[in-house]
């Protein structure tokens, strides 16, 4: 993957992923960037939103449910034409089954990029 991408993440659920992850996205739209997001894990709610607000449909990665040649394929496909690529990730950075690095489905085994850390400070 060569286009810019950036993951949102917090240290547990609840912390405001989505939120930011929904601004963000606006912001670099309204900014003129062509902006894609993706979703960690099997959710369908976020990446409806994450459509709603930047026009293309958005991909699931699951590094539990999926191999890495198809998270590759799915990261390339939902990056191709972007400037920028954001992944919103699941529950906690480090949060997933029990079993070998990288096959967890914690938000922490995709790819190498710079993570933004949502940190909710009125708990």
């Amino acid at each position: 993957m060569t286009t810019r991408g950036l993951i949102i993440a917090a240290p547990h659920s609840g912390a405001g992923k989505t939120t930011v992850t929904l601004a963000l996205l606006a912001a670099l739209a309204r900014r003129g960037d062509v902006v894609r997001a993706a979703k960690t894990g099997p959710d369908y709610i976020d990446p409806a939103f994450h459509s709603a607000v930047t026009g293309s449909t958005g991909v699931n990665l699951d590094s539990w449910a999926m191999p890495g040649t198809l998270l590759d394929a799915l990261a390339s496909q939902a990056a191709r034409g972007a400037d920028v690529l954001v992944i919103e990730g699941v529950v906690g950075l480090f949060d997933g089954a029990p079993g070998i690095s990288g096959r967890r489905g914690a938000t922490a085994d995709l790819f190498d990029l710079p993570v933004v850390l949502v940190i909710d400070v009125a708990r």
